[in-house]
């Protein structure tokens, strides 16, 4: 018997009769145990830390309740995401509120609810010492305000000793709009310091992204931070009692490296082992206690978890070329189109099925609509289910719609069990926000 693509213990062919096509299918438990796997990893070689949820890589409802269950905090950056983390019932407290542009309206809604705030520039800060000290005249939220300064630095030992792409990234690191110098730093601890009824200072946030999918780029990153840390308590006086070291981390069949076969990764043990052992070492060098950390883990938690069931629709062989027409846009995947991801496709119902070589994977929009191009694959008919891996990672987040076509739905499967946790989209609900002036109704 074939080997069938199987969501837990639900075999995908039967969810795409079950709820149409297109259609996006989550494992809980694969979510659930990799988000246990990742907590026993750095637990198991630093003391005291957590690793909160970063819920742009999936911000469906039921994804954030699952791994709210399992106890992870969460980064939100800005309304959209705080108010998913409530009412998924994660308590203020364990939130950390990010983001370059806050509004007034985005500060009071973290100090009503205790949320720790990493504050980006100097004028953020000015005013959220505004937004705490009205809560404190009108006797509201959570004063004072919890926060972090985010830092930027020039990344010196990524620099020397990340090779050979250390220089690049340390550059990349330097253009992005995030964070303080360490010199803009000096002045926003003294400030936070001074207006202690208004500004609980808690530490620092340090986030340096995905641009090597190695452990060894985040351990120099850890050296370069700590470096920072100890040069601003020299200047201040000012200890950390939590350093937020952001995300980050890879996972198998990462469709983020460009490469739509498996290959390896380091495993949550290894970047734990590494990345915190650096940071551990670092402190102790520098004589600084060792404060609590906090990971803003993303894709890692949830990009194996879910998989985008297709229904072909056309094959055509023109020209020596055989194109595979589905019923799923590339839209749906967009990070495939602007930043080059590449998803791993198979046939649902037969995994082991030889190629019958290379295709053109295609969705139905009047743009070069293409899904792979030249993708070793086997033989498909009209009607057969095929699936794309490892779609967990931002494909909620950014999908969208081209000539108006209603998004797809989301299925959660637990074991035998599957229910639907984002509903498919209608004609009606693509045309809601629309309105008409006037002179043309």
């Amino acid at each position: 018997m074939a080997r069938q693509l199987m969501v837990e213990d639900v075999p995908a062919v039967e969810l795409a009769e079950r709820f149409g096509t297109p259609l996006f299918a989550i494992s809980e438990n694969a979510v659930r145990e990799r988000y246990r796997r990742t907590l026993a990893a750095v637990r198991a070689v630093y003391d005291p830390v957590e690793v909160y949820y970063a819920v742009k890589a999936n911000p469906i409802l039921a994804v954030r309740r699952i791994l709210a269950q399992e106890g992870a905090g969460g980064d939100a950056f800005g309304a959209g995401e705080v108010g998913t983390s409530l009412r998924a019932g994660v308590p203020g407290e364990k939130l950390v509120m990010n983001g370059q542009a806050k509004t007034a309206e985005w500060l009071e809604l973290a100090v009503r609810h205790g949320i720790t705030v990493t504050v980006d520039n100097p004028g953020e800060l000015e005013l959220l010492l505004e937004v705490a000290e009205r809560a404190k005249q009108e006797g509201w939220g959570h004063v004072p305000a919890p926060a972090f300064i985010r830092l930027k630095l020039p990344m010196g030992e990524v620099r020397a000793t990340v090779k050979p792409e250390g220089p690049e990234i340390a550059d990349r690191v330097l253009t992005t709009v995030w964070g303080f110098t360490e010199d803009e730093a000096k002045e926003a601890v003294q400030r936070a310091l001074g207006a202690p009824d208004r500004l609980l200072l808690r530490g620092y946030h340090h986030h340096i992204g995905y641009f090597i999918n190695r452990p060894d780029y985040h351990a120099a990153a850890m050296r370069d931070v700590v470096g920072a840390i100890a040069r601003l308590r020299d200047a201040t006086g000012f200890v950390p009692d939590v350093l937020d070291v952001g995300g980050g981390w890879a996972y198998p069949s990462d469709p983020e490296s460009g490469d739509d076969t498996p290959h390896e990764v380091a495993p949550p043990e290894e970047y734990a082992a590494v990345q915190l052992g650096a940071l551990g070492a670092a402190f102790d060098a520098a004589g600084l206690p060792r404060p609590l950390v906090i990971f803003e883990l993303g894709r890692s938690l949830v990009g194996e978890s879910t998989v985008l069931l297709a229904r072909v629709q056309w094959v055509k062989e023109q020209y020596g070329r055989r194109f595979v027409i589905t019923d799923v846009q590339k839209h749906l995947l967009l990070r495939a189109c602007i930043e080059g991801y590449k998803y791993r496709w198979v046939k649902a119902n037969d995994l082991d099925a030889p190629s019958a070589g290379p295709a053109e994977l295609f969705g139905p929009t009047c743009t070069d609509d293409e899904l792979a191009l030249g993708y070793e694959f086997p033989a498909v008919e009209r009607g057969d289910v095929v699936a794309a891996l490892a779609c967990g990672a931002y494909a909620q987040t950014f999908n969208a719609s081209l000539n108006s076509m209603a998004r797809p739905a989301v299925v959660l499967v637990n074991g035998n069990d599957a229910a639907i946790v984002v509903r498919r989209e209608t004609v009606d609900d693509v045309l809601a926000r629309y309105e008409l002036p006037d002179w043309l109704a």
